[in-house]
Formats: C-alpha cells, sequence, structure tokens
C-alpha cells in the first residue's frame, strides 16, 4: 500500500556511497504542496495523493533533487497483528493508537536498480526525526510506525534493511468508514518499528510513563453491567413501557434504546453526546444482548443509535415510568434485603423544575428559615435514595415551589424502610424526620449535625459533651455531634 519504486533514472547522481551519506529528508514547504500531490497521484501505482488525518510529508532530496516522497498520517483503527505486538487491550487501542503513526505512501523517484540502499536510508532518515516533528506539529509525540506492503507487488526489502519488523497479512478488510468494512480479497503485507530503544516497552506499559499518559486520550467508561445480564434489562423495558414514538422512521426498539441510555448514565454519561459514544464504544457482542439493529451484509455485527435519535426519544420519554423500570430491574439483580439506604439530592442542568406542589406543609424543623426557601425554581433537582452497592431504590424530584429537605420529609411516609438504616447529610437532621423514620418507618438513621443549626448544635453539646468517634479531638478540626 505504501512504497512504490519508479523507474526513472535520476540524472546528476553519484556513486551510492556518497549519496547515501549526502542525501537529506525535510519536510515540505507549503508551496511546494502542489507539486508533491501531483507527483504522487502520477508516479505511486495507487493514483491518490489523499491521506486522513493527522499527516506529515517528506522530501528526501539531494543538492535541490528530490529523490523520494514520504508520507506519514494517523494508524489504522484495527489491527490485530500490531495489537498483539504492542500487547493492547481493546481499550488500550483506543487510548493509545494516536500514539503510532502509518507509512501511508513511499515513492522512490529514483530507479533502485542503481541505488539499492536509498529506499532503506530514507525510511532510517525519516525515522530519527519523525517523534520530533510529530510533537511540534501535533502536540504529542509517536513511538511506533507502522505500514502496508502489497505482497503482489513488493517484498518490503527496503523495510526489513531499516529495522522494520515484518508481522504478517491483513485480513484483506478496508475500512469504508469509523465501524464499517469491506473485504478487498487482496491481503496486505503489516511491517512495525519502534522509535527508539525503549519505546516499544513503554507503549507495552499497563500505565503509560507520565510525559505519555498526559496525551492518553479519554474514553467512555466502561459497561457496569455484565454482559450476560444486558438481555434482563432489555426484557424489563420492553415489557414494562409503550413506545410513544411514531411507527414510520423507526430503525431502533424503544427497548433497546432506554437500555443503552440507563447503562450510559450509570457508567456516568452525561449528556446525549456522551450517551451516543458510550453506545458506539460497545462490542457487538453486548450489542446483542441488547437486541440492537442487525447491521446489513453481516452475520453478526450490529448498529447503535446516533446522538440525534437520543436526544429525540428523551424529549418524549415518561421519566416516573422510566425509574419505576429501573429500580424494579435493579432489585432483580440484587435482591438482598435493603441494610442501608443513603440519599443525597443532585441538581439537572438543562432540565426545566419540576411542577409546584399545591400545598407544601413545612415540616417541622430547626434549620434557619433563610435556608428553607425553595431552591428548585431555575433546574430540576433528584433526590436518589441508593445502597450501599449504588442501587435505586427510589427517587423524588423536588418542585419548585419546595426545597429538598421538605419533599424528603413528605416521602417518608411512602417508603418501606422498617430496619434499615439511613443515611443523609446535615440538611435533614430535623426532629421530624428522626420521629418519622424510627416511630412511623421503623429505621434507624446516621445523620450529621453541623454549626448552621444552632439550637440543636447547643442541646448536643450539653447531652453530649467531649468528642466520639469519628469526631476528632484534635486542635484543627472541631468535634461534632451525631
Amino acid at each position: 500500500m505504501s512504497i512504490h519504486l519508479s523507474s526513472v533514472v535520476a540524472k546528476g547522481l553519484p556513486q551510492e556511497s556518497q549519496l547515501l551519506s549526502q542525501v537529506s529528508v525535510r519536510l515540505i514547504e507549503e508551496s511546494e504542496r502542489c507539486r508533491f500531490d501531483e507527483l504522487l497521484s502520477r508516479k505511486h501505482y495507487l493514483k491518490n495523493a489523499t491521506v486522513v488525518g493527522q499527516a506529515l510529508r517528506y522530501i528526501a532530496h539531494y543538492q535541490g533533487q528530490w529523490l523520494a516522497l514520504v508520507v506519514f498520517s494517523s494508524a489504522a483503527f484495527h489491527l490485530k497483528p500490531r495489537d498483539r505486538w504492542l500487547h493492547w487491550s481493546a481499550r488500550q487501542v483506543a487510548a493509545r493508537r494516536h500514539l503510532i503513526a502509518q507509512n501511508q505512501r513511499f515513492l522512490v523517484l529514483a530507479a533502485p536498480g542503481r541505488w539499492p540502499n536509498l529506499a532503506s536510508r530514507v525510511l532510517k532518515l525519516c525515522g530519527d526525526r519523525l517523534a520530533q516533528d510529530w510533537q511540534r506539529h501535533f502536540g504529542h509525540p509517536v513511538l511506533a510506525v507502522e505500514t502496508f506492503v502489497d505482497p503482489q507487488r513488493f517484498r518490503g526489502t527496503c523495510y526489513k534493511a531499516a529495522g522494520w519488523e515484518r508481522l504478517g497479512p491483513t485480513r484483506g478488510c478496508q475500512r469504508d468508514w469509523q465501524d464499517f468494512y469491506s473485504d478487498t480479497r487482496h491481503p496486505k503485507e503489516i511491517w512495525v518499528r519502534a522509535l527508539g530503544s525503549t519505546a516499544l516497552e513503554q507503549l507495552r506499559e499497563a500505565q503509560l510513563p507520565a510525559h505519555l499518559a498526559q496525551h492518553q486520550r479519554p474514553l467512555p467508561p466502561v459497561c457496569p453491567v455484565p454482559t450476560d445480564q444486558l438481555l434482563s434489562l432489555w426484557n424489563c423495558f420492553r415489557d414494562r413501557l409503550t413506545d410513544p414514538r411514531k411507527p414510520k422512521g423507526k430503525r431502533h426498539s424503544l427497548a433497546t434504546l432506554l437500555s443503552l441510555i440507563a447503562l450510559a448514565m450509570a457508567a456516568g454519561c452525561k449528556g446525549p453526546h456522551a450517551i451516543a459514544e458510550f453506545a458506539a464504544s460497545l462490542n457487538h457482542g453486548q450489542r446483542r444482548q441488547l437486541r440492537c439493529r442487525h447491521r446489513p451484509g453481516t452475520r453478526r455485527q450490529c448498529d447503535v443509535p446516533g446522538e440525534r435519535t437520543v436526544r429525540r426519544l428523551l424529549k418524549t420519554i415518561e421519566a416516573q415510568a422510566l425509574k419505576e423500570v429501573l429500580v424494579e430491574w435493579m432489585g432483580q439483580q440484587d435482591p438482598r434485603a435493603l441494610e442501608v439506604v443513603h440519599l443525597d439530592g443532585k441538581v439537572v442542568k438543562n432540565a426545566d423544575p419540576a411542577p409546584a406542589r399545591a400545598e407544601a406543609p413545612e415540616p417541622e424543623s430547626e434549620i434557619p428559615l433563610e435556608l428553607q426557601k425553595p431552591k428548585a425554581d431555575k433546574a430540576l433537582t433528584l433526590v436518589n435514595f441508593v445502597t450501599g452497592q449504588q442501587r435505586l431504590v427510589d427517587q423524588v424530584a423536588v418542585p419548585r415551589n419546595t426545597n429538598e429537605e421538605a419533599a424528603v420529609a413528605a416521602h417518608w411516609s411512602q417508603m418501606d424502610l422498617a430496619g434499615v438504616c439511613v443515611t443523609a447529610d446535615a440538611a435533614h437532621t430535623t426532629k421530624s424526620n428522626a420521629r418519622q423514620l424510627t416511630q412511623s418507618n421503623g429505621a434507624d438513621y446516621l445523620l450529621i449535625l453541623k454549626g448552621n443549626q444552632p439550637s440543636a448544635w447547643a442541646k448536643a453539646q450539653q447531652l453530649l459533651p467531649g468528642a466520639f468517634p469519628p469526631s476528632s479531638p484534635d486542635d484543627r478540626q472541631r468535634p461534632r455531634a451525631h
């Protein structure tokens, strides 16, 4: 794919030994780009000078006469022999692939019969400066290079002489788009070379050195649910929810879309763009478990929805129904009796606040009045009730005319918390909450007390003198009563 040897005899060149010592390599000037591309398009057997991704173009010359043209660009997406050579997992490939460059084009303009070692010399000179040039132009180095050689045309002798290593043949497929491949039935030979004595060792490390780790690409999070449990989530959505979308134009089932969204959110994704990236990162085994749409022309490959599809669905789905399905499914996956439940409120950006509650009786509270005013009038606030294993037990949307503390106090009576220990932050430490949890719900509690509740704080200091774990008598930390 990369190399091509021209049969044109260059004129005015010295003997090989002198030529090899005086030939030099440099990056092209912008004014030379047209000539560079025209030569590649006319003389290289691929008849194409176009490359994708980051690219550097070199000229090998002797006293101003062009002897060879070399193009390095971004590495191939998927190459199993290369990835095995580097000992990389699938996620490491996605995070570190930019540390490899590919020799996309190599055109030797001088006849190779007269200067047989010219090609390997040019490759050596390019390899000596490629890492520094890449760092200067793109902000990160490259530590290895790869290329393809068509075995029906060449044997890769110049790469072998330049210190490259042959890894074996490809499967004969070419990439048509990000995750689409077509079979060309024409395998190529893969050649690689590490750029430096320690480069290969660094690339193979489980954790990259600090100077390389700062350039590592961020990846979508890993799917938080084992593959063999994904189908149960899909079945739960299929059996419990009705698709609100119009039948015309639907490519992905409602259960598939909601399963992908739920998994992405559980993995920490925020927003439709991150959800779509998470979906695209799933392997085809996971996609099949979620009943993703079969990819035409393949046997076991599936497509996932894009960002726009996710956005459209999120505008139409009913949040309460979605919550109930997730609570039910999580309960099926973790049927253990509840022991500890923690509540935590989160503000959802770019979401309208929940509708106002008609009657919002203020619970008995020792929190100052200025801290009890409505806080949900500008954005949606959700209070999640979760276990220590991150299992969602319940969820409350805070009405716009009240706050998190009042919404939770009104919701306690609807929860079965017998024998459960409830934990919360200091905002929920009130007499009414403690009385409701213990006397009405039959629960225990672990509530934090802070100094912004002066009456309760003073009473606690009176009844509980001194410090006790996890409070500290250290002067740098004031004792806390629990």
